[in-house]
């Protein structure tokens, strides 16, 4: 019984290296376990993972091969190193930009107030600053009515505090009982009109204006060295002092006539 079973295994096995070696010598096809090893739906899987002549090498592209051609040629010299090119510019533009500008119109007052906001642009260095003088001609004088007395005129200079008015002044007139409350001189008609309707908004109704050519000294700031940044401040000073005009810088001519209080034009 057993010398039997042991004939029916060498007999399987006998069958079993016969079919190998007919798989082997190809007579199954190039693939004989192509059905055992994978699913029957994608029986091409394993064949397709590997397919090499499918894997091409590219050659590079012209403009790729031409960039890199180009690029050492374009690189800068070591000699100037290019984190330094940058700084190197913007001294330059800032060197030209600099120029002699100044600033004028203000009264006596407010020339102190421009001066203050002008030294606070200054964060490591003082800003250089010259005042002097200029002598103008105006015309058009904004005042109130005269009054008989000091004492009402020094009521209307305070009645005009309190409606935030306080670039004012009383001058005495030629008669020693008239005293008017002056609040600007103008050369412009158009200027004393505008300044007149803010006047009016204000609530100052009894304002006028009247035709009183004369000279009269008015303050200028100068800043020998403004870049665009002081140019700018230069500017705001001016609009916010009641300045009246910024301009590059002119030869000074000193002013040194009566004192007369006058607000600058706006």
């Amino acid at each position: 019984m057993l010398r039997k079973g042991f004939n029916a295994l060498l007999l399987i096995l006998l069958l079993v290296n016969l079919w190998l070696a007919a798989a082997v010598a190809g007579k199954f096809g190039p693939e004989p376990l192509a059905g055992w090893a994978e699913s029957p739906r994608e029986p091409q899987r394993l064949g397709q993972q590997a397919r090499v002549e499918r894997m091409q090498i590219q050659p590079p592209r012209a403009a790729e091969a031409a960039e890199e051609a180009v690029a050492p040629a374009s690189s800068p010299s070591p000699a100037v190193p290019r984190a330094t090119q940058p700084a190197a510019i913007s001294s330059t533009a800032r060197a030209s930009a600099d120029s002699c500008m100044e600033v004028g119109g203000f009264t006596a007052q407010n020339v102190q107030r421009a001066i203050e906001d002008l030294k606070a642009i200054a964060v490591t260095a003082p800003l250089p600053m010259e005042q002097f003088e200029r002598s103008e001609q105006v015309r058009w004088w904004v005042h109130l009515p005269a009054q008989p007395t000091r004492e009402n005129a020094d009521r209307k200079l305070a009645e005009l505090r309190r409606r935030k008015v306080t670039d004012v002044s009383v001058v005495a007139g030629e008669n020693p009982e008239s005293y008017t409350v002056s609040l600007g001189l103008f050369r412009d008609r158009e200027r004393a009109d505008k300044f007149l309707e803010v006047l009016r908004g204000q609530g100052v109704r009894t304002a006028q204006i009247s035709d009183a050519p004369r000279a009269i000294a008015r303050q200028w700031l100068r800043v020998a060295h403004a870049d665009d940044a002081v140019r700018a401040r230069m500017d705001e000073v001016r609009l916010r002092y009641g300045g009246d005009v910024l301009q590059d810088c002119r030869p000074v001519t000193q002013a040194r006539g009566e004192p007369v209080a006058t607000r600058a034009e706006g």
